[in-house]
């Protein structure tokens, strides 16, 4: 087993830091505050926030599992198991972000009004494009390795900004909770 470099070591932590620093202290999250009726409230966020973060685990098992594939090749058909893990985790992960539109829409609290929402919107499209430039490597093989190196950091980085967006959809649950 391969020891990890400095620099993602220095990565994680850097991503650790980040973390602490953003879910410590977070804005209240109720109805009052947004200015929605408590029932009109109650019909959604409170309703749906399960799915939404069922979908989002999943997608983040997923995701880890595929990057375990691709970076130890655990099994035989590596390559092609890293490309379906990958694939089943970015759809949970976009059917999660449909579902925590919805739910928003449905509370009648307007939408990106915390970071939480900022980073999932901005995370989606990480995602997107780093299965698009990994479908254009597999259908371009002369691509060459600048690609593939940024396949792979576009990957690790869109990991670690689920995995942050989770922390910081965690930390808004005792005031959902609270309603």
């Amino acid at each position: 087993m391969a020891t990890p470099s400095p620099l993602f070591r220095d990565a994680c932590l850097a991503a650790l830091l980040l973390c602490l620093l953003v879910c410590t202290p977070v804005l209240a999250h109720n109805a009052t505050e947004m200015g929605v009726a408590p029932d009109q409230y109650d019909q959604g966020i409170p309703v749906y926030w399960p799915y939404h973060a069922a979908l989002m685990t999943v997608g983040i098992v997923l995701f880890l599992g595929g990057f375990a594939v691709m970076r130890y090749h655990l099994t035989g058909n590596w390559y092609r198991n890293h490309q379906r893990l990958q694939e089943v985790g970015s759809l949970a992960v976009v059917a999660a972000l449909a579902i925590g539109i919805y739910m928003v829409q449905l509370s009648g609290a307007t939408h990106l009004r915390e970071v939480h929402g900022y980073l999932g919107a901005g995370t989606i499209v990480l995602i997107l494009a780093t299965l698009g430039l990994g479908l254009a490597i597999v259908r371009n093989p002369g691509i060459g390795k600048p690609a593939r190196r940024a396949h792979r950091w576009m990957g690790g980085i869109a990991i670690a900004l689920v995995a942050l967006n989770i922390a910081l959809g965690l930390s808004m649950m005792p005031s959902i909770l609270a309603q």
